[in-house]
């Protein structure tokens, strides 16, 4: 049971989402005071002073009780090795208020502050307060909720929560900007081709010329690779298509293409579909519609999934559009120049509106890490990646959490530098469980 002496929207919110969501057990939020005196199970106290003979006082930080956004004092700091914020005066449970980190970070409240761009239009990872403090590596979240399981087994050592390792989860996707690296690639195509007979890369030209002939050939076709990938390991992955209007962040095929729409509709048979709504078209509600329409002919099915392409999220107008246009879920919650957890969790949540003031029916599910975010962001090496994604891996694995992965169909070619990089992706699928 947990006690507040008010009991808002977000504080409902996010204790919800700690106790119930990641926690598995069963929660009753109150703010009767009679009736938490009288409580049997584990008490909470979320308010300024010790109520019951055996209870955890947490304290009360504002922010969940306020409304509206503005500047935070975040007051960072250490406990136990776990970088932490709003910290607590002396003679509380934890020296932080968890409850307001975790809306913090899950709500993504900093991004509704004033803040410079990157080229993109993103939110930077260095901006953000889990970069700045050492803990966009980690589900810091989680990572709370364990001190505050520590504080709960002082006062009540036989409770533990119901989450075990067996929950654990990989659940790979895949972004498909270009689905072939020499076919259907318009005038760029012929453009690129004419360039290398001048410079006379011989061996380069002749690869499009097979490819043009044989589209089984083109190095970026791993299509059949993948799908043996996943039917013999039996995990469905979820695979995010591309099918905006031409401009110069989206150089996907004609999606009227039939040789498009059948890879479409032969993919689909072994993984579950997405829409990746476009650089341009991705930013308003007509243009997701007009893309998500295409890829519901191909498919013959609704389209409820997304993720943005070159990860365009900018809060709360992304979310919004992506609603107006009939998407629930959507996979866009990471950092394209720093892999770790955006939203300092690994489990999926519904988007909190800060500036409605209210719980939406769009349900986010953020990815640990990227392809390209290891590669030409981090400047890893294919070892040093591997190393890096089996640790995120083990953690995950041992926390009973879930391990979301982005990769693109083309980051299995040897072209521009991905040599040797299959290996380390095919070695998170030999111990799945």
């Amino acid at each position: 049971m947990l006690y507040s002496p008010s009991v808002s929207e977000r504080l409902r919110y996010l204790a919800t989402y700690l106790f119930e969501e990641l926690w598995c057990v069963s929660l009753q939020i109150t703010d009767d005071q009679e009736l938490y005196t009288q409580g049997n199970g584990v008490g909470i106290n979320y308010s300024g002073k010790s109520i019951r003979e055996e209870e955890v006082l947490l304290f009360p930080h504002a922010l969940l009780f306020e409304k509206g956004v503005q500047e935070q004092g975040l007051n960072s700091g250490m406990h136990e090795g776990v970088p932490t914020c709003f910290a607590a005066p002396p003679g509380y449970a934890l020296p932080f208020d968890p409850l307001a980190a975790s809306f913090y970070l899950l709500s993504r409240y900093e991004e509704y502050l004033p803040h410079t761009a990157d080229t993109h239009a993103r939110y930077p990872a260095e901006l953000s307060w889990a970069y700045r403090n050492g803990a966009l590596s980690r589900p810091i979240i989680w990572e709370w909720l364990k001190l505050l399981r520590t504080a709960i087994q002082r006062v009540y050592p036989q409770w533990t929560p119901s989450r075990k390792a067996s929950d654990y989860e990989f659940v790979p996707t895949y972004d498909i900007d270009i689905p072939w690296a020499y076919r259907y690639r318009g005038w760029r195509g012929w453009v690129r081709a004419a360039i290398e007979a001048i410079q006379l890369n011989w061996r380069s030209w002749q690869k499009r010329i097979a490819a043009w002939r044989n589209p089984s050939t083109d190095p970026y076709f791993t299509f059949p690779d993948l799908e043996q990938l996943h039917r013999s390991s039996a995990i469905r992955p979820t695979i995010f298509w591309l099918l905006a209007d031409r401009s110069k962040h989206d150089i996907n095929p004609n999606p009227a293409i039939p040789a498009f729409q059948q890879l479409v509709q032969s993919v689909a048979l072994w993984s579950d579909s997405g829409l990746h709504p476009s650089y341009v078209g991705g930013q308003s509600a007509s243009g997701i519609t007009k893309e998500k329409g295409r890829l519901q002919e191909v498919l013959g099915e609704t389209i409820y999934r997304s993720r943005q392409h070159y990860l365009r999220l900018s809060l709360p107008n992304t979310y919004r559009e992506l609603q107006k246009a009939g998407i629930t879920t959507d996979y866009s919650m990471g950092f394209a120049a720093q892999a770790g957890f955006r939203a300092g969790t690994t489990e999926p949540f519904w988007w909190y509106d800060l500036e409605q003031e209210q719980i939406t029916n769009l349900r986010v599910y953020p990815f640990a890490v990227m392809d390209v975010t290891l590669k030409q962001y981090m400047g890893l090496d294919a070892a040093a990646a591997k190393t890096y994604l089996l640790d995120l891996q083990q953690y995950c694995r041992q926390e009973g959490l879930r391990f979301c992965t982005l990769w693109h169909n083309s980051s299995f070619s040897e072209l521009h530098g991905w040599s040797g990089w299959n290996t380390v992706y095919w070695s998170l699928f030999e111990q799945k469980t």
